[in-house]
């Protein structure tokens, strides 16, 4: 980081050791989900800043795990030895994507970190999806890009249970990966209501059209109940740089905000239920009703409190806001 932005951010040696204190005092008594911020990070109407991004990024994810700087928070999350899957969600092209931007910070850290650019696989449910969200699919040189439709290490049997669920898991998921990084984006859905942390992994599994009726909910809550996902996955980093709180999961420009931000957290259910709240006082703002009212309340957010997945009692939620 550059001097003004060290101070910005308030992680000098010594606000470090304080903020890890904090964090440390804060693990006992409430779940955190840090919001790095800074409006100065678009660099025009499409991309991003990749230095802002990288800082916003080692920012967030250094509070988050009480350390002074990025590298020796990345260290905390992976080792050398890890394959990383970094899973993205490039269902709306371009339009509203994981920014390419995040991604490439999120591989810079693993990198630092000493995880080899082999080992980091950047993954969603189609690899076109990926091509039309402008991935460089064929440079392997900061991380490989791999489709759950790949031959190989794509969907594949057996068949997992659990709850609602019946579902081929992607290899990437149940064999590859050790680790894995999950980078949704900030945006509403049509039928789920908040479609971020928990609604991502959808595209870990061969059949989520399955799902999307009357066992909806109940079906999100259950994928993120499995092993595979559950006891791999060590960070939710969401892109809200860009987001939606209405039209999505693929909405036109017009529902499209520049929010400028990335929100940190390890527990799923947190960042989904600060990440609803958002995506309300977007709509708000915007004259829409609530997403109750609209008969679309993500009901897979209390599901998945209710069966351990995570918290999403805003009591127990310390909602830590940097910069911005």
């Amino acid at each position: 980081m550059r001097r003004r932005d060290v101070i910005r951010w308030g992680l000098t040696a010594g606000a470090g050791a304080l903020a890890g204190a904090s964090a440390a005092r804060g693990a006992a008594d409430k779940t955190p989900v840090v919001v790095a911020a800074n409006p100065k990070v678009f660099k025009d109407e499409r991309t991003l800043d990749q230095q802002i991004v990288q800082e916003m990024v080692d920012a967030a994810v250094a509070r988050l795990l009480g350390e002074s700087d990025g590298t020796a928070a990345w260290k905390r999350l992976v080792t050398p030895k890890d394959v990383v899957g970094i899973k993205v969600n490039c269902l709306a092209g371009v339009k509203l994507s994981t920014r390419i931007e995040v991604v490439r910070a999120i591989a810079d850290g693993l990198r630092r970190a000493g995880v080899p650019a082999k080992n980091i696989v950047v993954w969603d449910r189609k690899l076109n999806d990926m091509v039309r969200a402008r991935y460089p699919v064929g440079d392997r040189s900061q991380f490989v890009c791999i489709g759950n439709d790949h031959s190989r290490y794509g969907f594949r049997p057996p068949i997992i249970l659990k709850g609602e669920i019946g579902s081929f898991f992607s290899r990437l998921v149940t064999h590859a990966c050790s680790v894995i990084i999950n980078v949704p984006v900030l945006k509403d859905h049509d039928l789920a209501g908040v479609s971020v942390c928990l609604k991502s992994f959808f595209g870990a599994i061969h059949n989520p059209n399955k799902y999307h009726f009357g066992n909806l909910h109940q079906a999100i809550c259950d994928v993120n109940r499995v092993r595979q996902i559950a006891g791999k996955t060590v960070l939710h980093l969401c892109d809200a740089t860009f987001g939606c709180a209405h039209g999505g999961p693929t909405p036109a420009a017009k529902w499209l905000e520049r929010q400028g931000a990335i929100y940190a957290s390890r527990d799923p259910v947190a960042l989904d239920q600060m990440a609803w709240q958002r995506i309300e006082a977007l709509r708000q703002a915007r004259g829409l009703p609530t997403l109750a009212a609209s008969k679309r309340e993500p009901l897979h957010i209390a599901l998945a409190a209710r069966h351990g997945v995570g918290t999403n009692d805003p009591a127990t939620i310390d909602l830590v806001n940097l910069g911005g």
